[in-house]
Formats: C-alpha cells, sequence, structure tokens
C-alpha cells in the first residue's frame, strides 16, 4: 500500500519535525505533501523522499507566509495534487493541512498536533475579515476523518472532540544526557532564559527582574532582535540559537530553566527535567495538562515574577534530579512510537 504522510509546513527544522521523521520510520517509503516546502530548510530524510507542495511554495522565505495568504489557505491545501497511486494518508495537522482532497478510496488516518499554526491575532485587519471563512473551512474538515488522535487533553477540549485519542508528543531525549552527581561538583551559577514565544515587553521584564536580584542570565534561542533592547551587562550573556545538545550543557548548572514559549508540547521543559534541573513556565492548560511536578508556572508578568523566583531560590539546591530526570523522560520517542503503531492499527481495523 503506497503511503503518504502530509504536513502544514517543512521549512526549518522544530518540534513537529522530529514527530514526522519518527512517523516516517515507521513508513520509510512514503512521499510528502506539505503546504510549504523551503529546499534544504530542514535536512535529514524527509529531504530525501518526493516532496509535493502547495502553489504558496515558491513565495516560502520563512513562515510568514501563513500569515501573508491566510485568507487563501484553504485554496492552497485543496489545490495541492495527490497522486492516484496513493492508497494511506497520514495526516499530522497543525491547524490546516487536514483539510485536503482525499478520494473516497483512499485510508487516512489524522494526527491534530496544533491548531495554532497562525497566530490569528497578529493578523491584519483584511486579512482577518476572512477569519471566519477559513475557520469554517478547517473545522468541518475534521469531519473527514474518522479516526482522530490529538497531541494533548487541553487542545481535545478546544475543539471539542470527545472521542479523539490523545497521543503525547515527544522531543529528543537523546540530546539530555544526565551527569551524575557524584561526577560533577555542582555550582548552579545561572538562570537559563529561553528567547522562544516571548513578546520584547516580556524579554525585557524577565531580564531585568533576574538582574535586579543580581543573577547571571544566559540566553538561548533566536535573540537578533533582543540584543538591542538592554544595555550591555557583564551577567547577561547571549547563546544563540542551538539544537538540544548545546540546551543541555546550559541547562545543567541552571538554578531553573525559563520557557515562555506557546508549544503544543512543553519539550523545552522536558529537557530541563532530563537534566534533573526545574523550570518555569506559562501557566496554560498545556503546561499545566504535562507538568505535574517540577515546573513552577507564570502569568502576569509583574507580580508572578517575584513568586515564581522565590519559589525557585526555596528549592532549586534540593531538587532530587534523578526523580526528575526521570519524570522528564517519561513521554519518550519509544512511547510515541508505539502509542502511534497502536493507532494507526486500530484506524485500519474500522
Amino acid at each position: 500500500m503506497k503511503t503518504a504522510i502530509a504536513i502544514d509546513s517543512l521549512l526549518f527544522r522544530d518540534e513537529s519535525i522530529f514527530l514526522v521523521e519518527l512517523i516516517l520510520n515507521l513508513f520509510p517509503n512514503s512521499e510528502f505533501y506539505t503546504i510549504a516546502h523551503k529546499q534544504g530548510g530542514i535536512l535529514g530524510t524527509i529531504e530525501t523522499r518526493p516532496i509535493v507542495s502547495s502553489f504558496l511554495a515558491h513565495r516560502a522565505k520563512d513562515a510568514s507566509v501563513f500569515k501573508k495568504n491566510f485568507w487563501i489557505m484553504p485554496s492552497a491545501v485543496k489545490g495541492i495534487p495527490l497522486h492516484p497511486s496513493i492508497e494511506k494518508v497520514i495526516v499530522i495537522s497543525r491547524g490546516y493541512i487536514h483539510g485536503l482532497n482525499l478520494p473516497e478510496h483512499v485510508s487516512r488516518y489524522l494526527y491534530i498536533l496544533d491548531w495554532n499554526l497562525i497566530d490569528q491575532r497578529e493578523l491584519g485587519a483584511i486579512q482577518k475579515m476572512f477569519a471566519p471563512y477559513v475557520n469554517d473551512w478547517r473545522e468541518k474538515a475534521l469531519t473527514k476523518y474518522p479516526k482522530i488522535a490529538i497531541s494533548s487533553e487541553a487542545l481535545k477540549e478546544q475543539l471539542e472532540l470527545p472521542n479523539a485519542e490523545v497521543i503525547a508528543p515527544t522531543y529528543r531525549t537523546e540530546e539530555y544526557p544526565f551527569v551524575k552527581d557524584e561526577d560533577h561538583n555542582f555550582v548552579f551559577t545561572h538562570h537559563l532564559l529561553y528567547t522562544h514565544g516571548l513578546s520584547k515587553d516580556e524579554f525585557k521584564s524577565v531580564v531585568n527582574f533576574l538582574l535586579s536580584k543580581n543573577e547571571m542570565v544566559r540566553v538561548l534561542g533566536p535573540d537578533a532582535e533582543y540584543k538591542t533592547l538592554l544595555p550591555a551587562n557583564e551577567k547577561l550573556e547571549f547563546g544563540g540559537d542551538h539544537c538540544e545538545a548545546t540546551s543541555a550543557m546550559y541547562s545543567h548548572q541552571a538554578k531553573a530553566i525559563w520557557d515562555f514559549s506557546k508549544q503544543f508540547f512543553p519539550s523545552k521543559a522536558f529537557g530541563a527535567f532530563s537534566t534533573g534541573r526545574p523550570a518555569v513556565v506559562r501557566d496554560i492548560k498545556v503546561n499545566r495538562e504535562y507538568l505535574t511536578q517540577g515546573a513552577h508556572f507564570a502569568k502576569d508578568f509583574g507580580k508572578d515574577l517575584e513568586r515564581v523566583y522565590g519559589e525557585v531560590e526555596a528549592s532549586y539546591g534540593a531538587v532530587d534530579r534523578r526523580v526528575l530526570r526521570r519524570f522528564g523522560l517519561k513521554w519518550n520517542e519509544r512511547l510515541f512510537k508505539s502509542r502511534m503503531v497502536k493507532f494507526l492499527d486500530r484506524a485500519e481495523e474500522s
């Protein structure tokens, strides 16, 4: 049976690409269908497979192509030509690609990873006029799938899909090695802050707060637009945007890892746990669902910063690093793959 894998974007490497690669391991001869692909943007095994894109691909320099062309997303997705030989389609949707036109004879499996590939709050006034039409189209497209899996209970509740099965995502656990206490004289020297998901005002609030406490702040993630926001300070260090292995190096001696991203799965927080360190995260439903220990939650970037800092100060030295690592490895690659296989098998039999 010839299989295709569909995903919204193949522009750059992010948390979703790793999951797609795991699914590709289960169906190694698959070809790919996507809204936008940038040649060489993701590298790896996916790039060795046939990739079919929508007419938006030629405009795609980066992810902004989706916001700029929000109003024609339904046309772009419906216009992607599925090869007649395809008999099975595995759709990993971040909110749009599941609207593919699929022939009746094609077996179809939908895993909803995310629903907010495009932050509609950031759309321009004209684009927002098309939001009711686009959202109605993507919600109706869900009815084409007899079996649906979803990445969290929070998203399941948001989309009102009571019969969907929750399959937790995973992350690159092997990139977070554990340094045993007896092999290292731990001195917790800094707070590690990720820029992902932080507005400029939020970034300044967090950094200025930590500097006011005379803390060393190390910053990881895309940082070009943040470097000019604050004057140079010997206690503020920008490390750039790096892979998980580099993040782990910074993580081991951090008092806490501050990650305010709004992802479908708190992978950076779990990465912190895997090195035996606590995390400070946004107080949102998906984080409350998955981070049931080892996390400190902040919603208000004023009064909440003082509170979570106090919590970290009172506990970071006493954290049982081995217990936290076991929790960090709970949602591992093997579990994700085994649950996905079972989901697809059940879908096959239905």
